[in-house]
């Protein structure tokens, strides 16, 4: 089986308006007739749109003048989609090799041929070998294919981590306002701890550890809320563009990094917090 791209891109165009270049008609009853017709698989887009589904018969055509080729559908897919192709309406279908021949009128012709290596290591070389052979086409890894076509998601990847930076400069400096009054509003109970014979590495090694602990409290919070928006944006989204891409993910490796820095800046607005109670001395810190 393979799949029917460019046709299905012009059969959207008249399916979409009430009619044209494929249409659904009730099936003969015959079984000999049933076998002789080509088997088609339809998209589940497709087969809503056309209000059939397996055992239906259909007519093809690439224009909409014919010649007309009966077809029967005997599946009906989900076909993988990939975010640039969100929002089209494409009407796709997969016929065999020989009968999609029959119905463009030309055999022996490919646009595009996808070769899956054993060893996807390789498959540099094999590219480079392929080009080096000169045979009228050109060879590209799935790598430089995706690179390629996804020139406008690197764009927002690149304002994502712009947007992420701003967010982190943003809550170190509020987290350190907030150790900074938690820490004037500690000056009584450090006066008295030095007084009371406590080492100044005690009191501030505390600090460090109230600021971790507010910064790592904090982390968690954002990560819970954050694994929530994103399961109401991935329900959101595949609803409306039905398909079944992921549009937000929470991975292992961002909440590591977000744990991290939040310790990072829990100790750094820690230690701002704990400089400036043991700036003073112990009766300057009551009042004295």
């Amino acid at each position: 089986m393979i799949r029917a791209r460019r046709v299905a891109a012009a059969v959207a165009l008249l399916v979409g308006v009430g009619g044209g270049w494929i249409a659904s008609q009730p099936g003969p009853g015959g079984a000999s007739e049933r076998a002789e017709i080509p088997p088609v698989f339809l998209s589940d887009l497709a087969a809503r749109r056309l209000g059939v589904g397996p055992g239906a018969q259909i007519d093809l055509a690439i224009s909409p003048g014919g010649p007309w080729h009966p077809a029967r559908v005997v599946r009906v897919y989900r076909p993988a989609r990939y975010p640039t192709e969100l929002g089209q309406e494409e009407i796709e279908f997969r016929l065999h090799l020989p009968d999609l021949q029959a119905l463009a009128g030309r055999g022996d012709q490919v646009d595009s041929i996808v070769v899956r290596l054993r060893d996807p290591a390789s498959a540099s070389g094999v590219v480079e070998r392929l080009n080096a052979a000169s045979l009228g086409f050109r060879a590209y890894t799935s790598t430089d294919l995706a690179a390629q076509s996804s020139s406008t998601f690197e764009v927002i990847t690149r304002f994502h981590r712009a947007i992420g930076i701003v967010t982190i400069l943003a809550s170190s400096v509020f987290l350190v306002a907030i150790m900074t009054l938690r820490g004037e509003a500690m000056q009584q109970q450090a006066g008295i701890l030095r007084l009371l014979g406590v080492s100044p590495r005690t009191v501030a090694g505390t600090t460090l550890l109230v600021a971790a602990g507010v910064a790592l409290l904090g982390s968690g919070i954002g990560i819970g809320l954050g694994f929530l928006l994103s399961l109401g944006i991935n329900a959101y989204y595949q609803r409306l563009f039905d398909t079944a891409l992921v549009f937000s993910r929470i991975t292992p490796a961002l909440v590591v990094m977000a744990t991290i820095l939040s310790a990072l800046l829990g100790v750094a607005a820690g230690a701002v917090a704990a400089w400036r109670l043991l700036h003073r001395r112990p009766l300057d810190q009551l009042g004295r």
